[in-house]
């Protein structure tokens, strides 16, 4: 093999993820005509019919939701969390950060089920089986107080679902009266 005489300089790129930021804009570029992705649908819907009039929302791609947004929590009748890191946090972090939001205001958590326990942190055996079912037990059983709806739509993913725009497991929590 010959080798190639040639100076290489290697630029180390802070923006070399910014591509994830426009994800949503790749995936749309598959099709063409108007269309929305149902699950970005069913937070607009959400938001709407339950007269949420101003949401924070932690993003990390941009998905361009017609949503009424502030900028600070503290204004917020509701936290949208679709932002992708959440999903990677140790389990502890997740429910810290949940309780969190959750001291604010209402909370849509949208979470990935494949980056979940990522560190791979001892679990519940006592939870479903399946794993789907098994997320929607641990967070109800680990935020106090709470009461968790399960919004998302149950699927074996086989990649054609896009959930690298927004994550696939949906919930809403809201404090119960104390």
């Amino acid at each position: 093999m010959k080798h190639i005489n040639k100076n290489i300089k290697i630029v180390k790129d802070k923006n070399l993820y910014q591509w994830t930021k426009n994800w949503k804009r790749i995936q749309e570029n598959y099709w063409d005509g108007n269309y929305k992705i149902r699950r970005l649908q069913q937070i607009e819907d959400f938001v709407r019919l339950n007269n949420y009039t101003s949401v924070f929302h932690v993003e990390e791609v941009i998905l361009d939701l017609n949503i009424p947004v502030v900028d600070v929590i503290e204004k917020a009748d509701l936290a949208l969390v679709t932002h992708q890191g959440y999903s990677r946090y140790p389990l502890d972090g997740i429910i810290e950060q949940c309780n969190r939001w959750l001291e604010h205001s209402d909370l849509y958590l949208c979470l990935n089920r494949h980056y979940l326990n990522i560190d791979n942190k001892p679990i519940d055996i006592s939870v479903n089986d399946d794993y789907q079912i098994a997320i929607t037990q641990w967070l109800s059983a680990k935020l106090d107080n709470c009461v968790v709806v399960d919004l998302s739509r149950d699927y074996v993913d086989d990649g054609g679902y896009f959930t690298w725009a927004c994550p696939d497991r949906h919930y809403f929590i809201k404090k119960t009266n104390q």
